[in-house]
């Protein structure tokens, strides 16, 4: 049944449209890398790399693919009527759930993850002293699984979840933590750079994140807990017809 399962979800996130754009997406750090490492002027690509991975990769590609895929790994199957379906054959709620959790990481992983060491080996020029790639690729990933977490969570309770998804990404990350320090905690992206600093040995004048490698580690755990809780309760209390 899990497998049935994990096909159907994976059958769900498919949709042509949907992976047309989200591998466009991805491409754009990389073509971006291409015209940094074939122009005239470069700056040291220790300090282009990280602002580069944090602006395209950490701010925009994961959160964005994280954002279409969590929201439609059970979402889309409430919307269009089928969860009914789903919820009423003989498997576990937060078994669902963690699958959907799942699925939709592995989706957003496969798409950002390649982007990632793509673009860094390219800016790089396949020398990384400092570990850079390695200290985004540990990010990309712990940070896909918490954004997955709290969007599939959020669209059991909300069909307007791609929206208020777009406003916590844009508004809330992009803005609002780079204004009050004290927001940073609540920021999936600021946890990303922590870890990232946690594991690449690059100067502060090219990575220094605002919260700690342990702080970060301890935050997503949290968030990441709090968010499959919350999904969990919403899913067992789930009837068809009740979202806002």
């Amino acid at each position: 049944m899990t497998r049935a399962l994990i096909v159907l979800t994976l059958r769900q996130l498919a949709g042509r449209r949907r992976a047309l754009f989200l591998v466009i997406l991805a491409f754009i750090p990389v073509a971006v890398a291409l015209f940094y490492r074939f122009g005239s002027d470069h700056v040291d690509p220790v300090e282009f790399a990280p602002d580069m991975l944090d602006a395209l990769v950490l701010a925009v590609v994961l959160p964005l693919t994280a954002l279409v895929f969590g929201t439609a790994a059970l979402g889309a199957e409430i919307e269009d009527g089928t969860a009914v379906y789903l919820l009423s054959k003989p498997i576990g709620r937060r078994r669902i759930l963690m699958v959907k959790i799942g699925v939709a990481t592995v989706a957003t992983v496969a798409l950002a993850l390649p982007s990632t060491l793509l673009t860094a080996l390219i800016t790089l020029g396949g020398d990384d002293p400092y570990g850079i790639s390695a200290g985004f690729v540990l990010a990309v990933v712990v940070g896909a699984t918490a954004y997955c977490a709290l969007f599939v969570a959020l669209s059991v309770r909300t069909s307007r979840a791609l929206l208020i998804g777009l406003v916590y990404v844009f508004v809330w990350e992009g803005i609002v933590t780079n204004i009050f320090e004290g927001t940073r905690w609540v920021s999936i992206r600021e946890y990303m750079l922590g870890l990232a600093d946690l594991v690449s040995s690059a100067p502060a004048r090219a990575l220094e994140a605002d919260l700690g490698g342990g702080s970060a580690a301890v935050a997503v755990v949290i968030l990441f807990t709090l968010s499959v809780l919350l999904g969990v309760r919403l899913i067992q209390r789930f009837e068809v017809g009740e979202r806002l």
